[in-house]
């Protein structure tokens, strides 16, 4: 199926590592800037005088919408211009609007802010996506997105732990003179100190080579959105069911980021400096121990003949999944919950990196970030803008926000098994287009 030796010439392996471990920070780095909001909820809702919903909508909407639509430009420009030089700008703006979080003093501001935060993090996936088949065979792929993968579980876990850490140190409701700024609250501090690293770090992103672009099968060399319209619609029925059957997964990812700390602060009863290193540990830990797993796995089987190998196996670490994701939110230690939510983790996180590789094996090249962009965009929208806010009104609906567990506990049955059935009816038009690929 997959032959090591491949027609194309690739960068050394100590370049092509080296590009995954810039891109690996700069994606941690997105994750704190990102997550961050999550830790400081109560604080912000006093100050801005904000609703449940609202806060949800800062966490959701407010960073996804504007995540989907920049992942549009900047995916057709990945395929067109110099990658690492669209990343730095990803960067560099990303991290300007973390810092501005630290300067809102009422929510429109603080939506505005998390817009462009939402708008420069939407470099780094179609970036990476676009990268990395360029710089790693084929049957080397999986294994390799699988590390980068990684990064947003370690990131996720080091936004929490980092944010517990400062919570620590800057106590978020307390007032502080700022010269020439006036009087500033510690939340907002922490996100000015959370953003200023982004700045400097995104010049690293230099010291990866753009490496020369495989060839494809589109006919011409700067395909536009018309072009992968048209390759979605030969393959409609392979694309729109793997498009679709990630959408509810990332919702509850999202619904979990966002959500988490407020459950283990209203129904355990502990504080962000506590759950925060927990939390962080049972977020980061499962994936960073799995992923390598279910990168080596897959390219393994995949070698071995099974086409649909890596989508057959995300779909069977789902299932693996659910018992743990419901579980975490009945227990009554908080601390069972957060081995099961690290579980959950360690199973589930095999959707970071097997959809994307399966959808990268069967894309032209010039079509990658585009396609990137389309699924950002799609999941921007109705996954990772919808989760904080469905979580948010189902748990007014079933009481108040002391039943945030009960609404945590019904999306994760319902997400993860609708993104298991669903992939199943991506699994025959993938075997039929890899064949094609390979004829």
């Amino acid at each position: 199926m997959a032959s090591v030796a491949e027609d194309q010439t690739y960068p050394s392996p100590i370049a092509a590592w080296g590009a995954v471990a810039i891109l690996f920070t700069l994606s941690i780095v997105s994750m704190l800037d990102r997550n961050l909001l999550s830790l400081l909820v109560p604080e912000i809702k006093a100050d801005l005088g904000i609703s449940e919903v609202e806060a949800g909508t800062l966490m959701g909407v407010a960073y996804a919408l504007f995540y989907a639509l920049g992942a549009l430009p900047l995916g057709w420009a990945m395929d067109r211009y110099s990658r690492p030089k669209v990343i730095w700008f990803g960067v560099t703006l990303w991290s300007l609007g973390t810092v501005a979080c630290g300067f809102a003093r009422s929510f429109w501001p603080f939506f505005a802010a998390r817009a462009v935060v939402g708008s420069g993090e939407a470099a780094i996936i179609p970036g990476t996506y676009s990268l990395l088949p360029d710089m790693f065979p084929r049957h080397k792929l999986g294994f390799a997105m699988s590390i980068f993968s990684m990064s947003s579980k370690v990131g996720a876990g080091a936004s929490l732990a980092l944010g517990g850490l400062l919570t620590a140190l800057i106590v978020p409701a307390a007032a502080f003179g700022m010269p020439l700024i006036g009087e500033m609250k510690g939340w907002q501090l922490i996100f000015i100190i959370a953003g200023v690293p982004g700045l400097l770090l995104a010049l690293t992103i230099f010291l990866v080579r753009d490496p020369r672009r495989a060839r494809g099968t589109t006919a011409q060399s700067a395909a536009s959105f018309a072009d992968y319209g048209r390759f979605v619609w030969a393959n409609r029925r392979f694309i729109f069911s793997h498009h679709i059957a990630i959408m509810p997964l990332v919702a509850l990812i999202f619904g979990f980021y966002a959500w988490l700390p407020s459950f283990y602060q209203r129904v355990h009863g502990l504080n962000p400096a506590e759950l925060g290193g927990w939390l962080g540990l049972a977020i980061s830990t499962g994936p960073v121990l799995a992923l390598p797993i279910h990168g080596l796995v897959t390219d393994r089987w995949f070698r071995s003949g099974r086409s649909d190998a890596h989508l057959r196996y995300l779909i069977g670490s789902l299932l693996v999944s659910l018992p743990f994701a419901v579980g975490a939110f009945v227990v009554a230690s908080p601390y069972v919950s957060f081995v099961m939510i690290g579980i959950f983790f360690f199973a589930a996180s095999s959707y970071l990196s097997l959809p994307t590789v399966t959808l990268q094996l069967v894309l032209p090249h010039d079509l990658r970030g585009k396609s990137a962009a389309v699924v950002l965009m799609m999941n921007g929208i109705i996954g990772a803008g919808g989760g904080p806010m469905v979580v948010a009104a189902l748990s007014e609906k079933l009481g108040g926000p002391e039943k945030v567990g009960q609404s945590l506990m019904i999306c994760a049955a319902v997400a993860l098994l609708s993104t298991a059935f669903l992939y199943l009816f991506a699994l025959k038009p993938l075997r039929t287009m890899l064949a094609r690929h390979a004829a």
